[in-house]
């Protein structure tokens, strides 16, 4: 069980009217709108942040991000992608471009240490997606990656059985950034009506209300979990990793990632998310059954989300058979 948030909060809320020219007998008149943001709790460079302003409609809101960056819109996501303080302002402007109104706040970005290249094996049926997911790089750039020698992009690729190479290059502000990494790829069974049951049996067990602690049902019924493609892409990779590699963990050993950096590679924008896996269980029935019984795989069943990823995989060679991951979830408020 594992569970990782996105941080929100609210920036100021009024603020007062600017120094501007009057115009016949009266000023102006200050409007009120408020400033929300989204962004990874850590607050680590690169650093991505969605801003929301709330203002009246006949009002455009235009964004100065304190580090050159502008933008227009009600709502926008920025990246800073270097570690500092910077002010941002948010202006109100009527139909004839006065601002009415700022508000203000600062944004503390933190280092994220040394540039690195990052790579995220998601792992598939017969098929692996490359993502430099992880990476630190304080500036823009786009990876390039390959896979046993030749350059791939980062759309499933299929993969033979046996050992390959995988490799990421980006560009930092001191030069190149590289990674390359080892993995096994050999043939596995999926179930679709394994993990159809898997999920209806943890909505069954949210629309009774189950106790984590009393280990029964008639609490608080919560709404159910809607299966997400995207989501499963990331469990679909926690399984078959474990199905491979021999390891039973959250974190890979094979490219370190962690639940919350597949959620990200699979290309889902999370505000919330937290993963349960299992092994050895033989029947969705028993897997849910354990999860209900242990007291952090039952609150991310009976968490706050609204997403759900699943995913089963047997793998004739593996230490434990067969292998169980559920990827929770809930978006982060778009730009």
């Amino acid at each position: 069980m594992t569970r990782l948030r996105m941080r929100r909060g609210l920036l100021a809320l009024l603020a007062g009217v600017p120094g501007m020219a009057l115009v016949g007998a009266c000023a102006a008149q200050p409007v009120g709108f408020r400033v929300s943001l989204s962004m990874n709790e850590e607050q680590r460079a690169p650093l991505s942040v969605s801003f929301t302003a709330q203002a009246p409609a006949e009002y455009r809101v235009e964004w100065d991000f304190g580090d050159g960056g502008t933008g227009q819109g009600r709502r926008v996501t920025h990246t800073y992608y270097r570690p500092g303080t910077y002010t941002l302002r948010a202006s109100l402007l009527d139909a004839r471009g006065r601002v009415r109104s700022t508000a203000t706040s600062q944004v503390e970005v933190a280092s994220s240490g040394p540039e690195r290249a990052g790579l995220v094996l998601l792992l598939g049926d017969g098929e692996v997606r490359l993502s430099a997911a992880g990476s630190v790089v304080y500036r823009p750039t786009t990876p390039s990656f390959t896979l046993d020698g030749r350059a791939v992009g980062a759309e499933p690729v299929p993969v033979p059985a046996g050992q390959h190479r995988a490799s990421v290059r980006l560009t930092g502000t001191g030069g190149a950034l590289e990674q390359s990494l080892t993995f096994r790829m050999a043939p596995l069974t999926l179930s679709v009506p394994f993990e159809t049951e898997v999920l209806r049996l943890t909505n069954q067990a949210r629309a009774r209300g189950w106790n984590c602690t009393t280990l029964q049902g008639g609490g608080p019924a919560l709404p159910p979990l809607t299966r997400d493609p995207t989501l499963e892409v990331a469990a679909l990779a926690q399984s078959a990793g474990m199905a491979l590699h021999g390891y039973f963990d959250h974190q890979s050993p094979v490219d370190g990632s962690t639940p919350w950096l597949r959620v990200q590679a699979a290309g889902f924008e999370a505000q919330t998310t937290a993963e349960n896996i299992a092994a050895g269980q033989t029947t969705p029935e028993e897997v849910v059954a354990g999860w209900l019984r242990s007291p952090g795989h039952c609150r991310n069943i009976m968490g706050d989300f609204t997403r759900l990823g699943v995913s089963y995989v047997s793998g004739p060679d593996s230490e434990y058979g067969r292998y169980w991951t559920q990827v929770f979830a809930t978006p982060a408020p778009g730009p």
